[in-house]
């Protein structure tokens, strides 16, 4: 073979394997373009709900939430760093490669000490290609001491349907702190002095050997106290009313209340059912959610003033409706209905502010002023209002007219009073020795500054 025809064969395999490489570079980008293509670059989201907006810890049991909606879960790590050491909490993976998955564990391990830790949450997904990991580190306070809480005044006397005052002090600064009743929660609220003031119920719907009230505090870091108090509850025997619904009636008051009830809701009759059981139990809803918007600092000033008139209906009357005879539905009153002239003057019962000034269901129109500290009064039925929403008034200042609007059957003024959005029995608060013996003295005896 000539040297030329060397050189040609030369060029030609040189020709070939650049060829080779041009195309192997080609088929390389494709499948790397295919590959990058069908990755999943979405990374696990990690979340810690009881933690969010808190740089403190404690031992009770916290929930993780992790989330991965294309790939899914495959592996879950916890672990906490303090003092230079790593603590291992949770390793787990997931062969069923959940899109969302909830594990809770508690900070709960003698080697953790109180004082600063990191907490490191690491989530892999389940990716063909490449996994993704999601990461959440979080700086926190460990804190393993729950708050101390001291009683100011202990021997409360209570009856069902009334109400109490709780003054205690705690230890640190909580994150939220109240009695409570069952499920029920009465809120309370820090003075001047440093003790809280607590507002709280028998309430009218729980049996003596039932009623177990509790005063609770948590800390910032979730450790949570709880304690009871001396108190001396009796029990009260409610009356029972008959209440009779006429057509005449049905006809006249139903018909304000269609925009209230679902559209399958046809006759007078099944109007008058939703109303007073589903609409009344949303306007109890509401009167909890009124209550939020309180002073932290009493408003009122002495006794609560009673408005002129015959008592009609009072607090806590057992009321079963009959329709032709039957009867159809059992509710509980709770206020007092006070009946004098049509349209007779109504006045603050004591001094607050004005937190609703409407039209709210059963009640028709109504008033709710707040005294502070949870404790508010609720005027009902009226046929004309003359305050609006947060406006102040004094005692005896002229706030509406009585009316029948609402579920009211003639002119009246049904007036109640809420603790915590829970109706109790005004009888108390229109009672001078009463309020000195179980509200101002407590109040005036743990807190000069008032």
């Amino acid at each position: 073979m000539t040297f030329r025809t060397r050189r040609r064969w030369s060029n030609f395999g040189h020709f070939l394997m650049a060829k080779f490489f041009l195309y192997l570079t080609i088929i390389v980008l494709i499948a790397g373009g295919i590959l990058f293509l069908l990755r999943d670059g979405e990374k696990p989201k990690v979340a810690l709900p009881a933690l969010e907006g808190r740089n403190m810890a404690s031992p009770r049991p916290m929930t993780i939430q992790v989330s991965d909606q294309k790939s899914g879960i495959g592996k879950l790590e916890v672990k906490v760093l303090q003092n230079g050491q790593e603590l291992s909490l949770l390793s787990k993976t997931y062969p069923d490669h959940p899109k969302k998955l909830e594990e809770t564990l508690a900070l709960n391990s003698d080697q953790l000490k109180e004082g600063e830790m990191t907490l490191r949450i690491t989530a892999k997904d389940n990716a063909a290609f490449w996994s993704n990991t999601g990461r959440l580190n979080r700086a926190l306070q460990f804190d393993r001491t729950p708050p101390v809480i001291s009683v100011q005044n202990q021997g409360q006397n209570l009856r069902q349907g009334g109400s109490g005052l709780i003054v205690y002090s705690i230890s640190e600064e909580p994150l939220a702190t109240g009695v409570m009743v069952g499920e029920k929660i009465f809120p309370a609220y820090k003075q001047a002095s440093g003790n809280y003031f607590c507002f709280f119920s028998f309430p009218f719907n729980v049996k003596r050997d039932e009623f177990r009230p509790l005063i609770f505090a948590e800390d910032q870091a979730g450790n949570r106290s709880e304690t009871d108090f001396g108190h001396r509850a009796r029990a009260h025997v409610f009356r029972q009313d008959r209440i009779n619904i006429s057509d005449r009636f049905l006809n006249l008051k139903m018909p304000q209340f269609r925009d209230s009830i679902p559209a399958s809701v046809q006759t007078p009759l099944e109007t008058f059912l939703a109303v007073n059981r589903d609409v009344r139990q949303a306007n109890a809803k509401k009167l909890e959610e009124f209550s939020r918007n309180t002073s932290s600092t009493p408003l009122w000033e002495g006794v609560f003033q009673r408005h002129p008139g015959k008592t009609m209906a009072i607090f806590g009357d057992h009321r079963t409706y009959f329709y032709q005879g039957q009867a159809i539905d059992q509710q509980t009153h709770l206020g007092v209905d006070l009946a004098s002239v049509v349209q007779a003057e109504v006045k603050a019962a004591n001094a607050g502010k004005v937190v609703f000034a409407g039209t709210l269901g059963i009640y028709g129109n109504c008033i709710i002023i707040d005294h502070g500290l949870g404790v508010q009064s609720i005027y009902s039925h009226l046929s004309r209002i003359d305050v609006k929403e947060g406006q102040s008034v004094e005692r005896g200042t002229p706030i509406a007219r009585t009316g029948a609007t609402g579920m009211a059957g003639g002119d009246h003024l049904h007036f109640g009073i809420l603790v915590a959005g829970l109706p109790v029995d005004p009888v108390e608060w229109w009672d001078k020795s009463w309020m000195k013996e179980n509200i101002t003295n407590k109040i005036t005896d743990n807190d000069h500054s008032l």
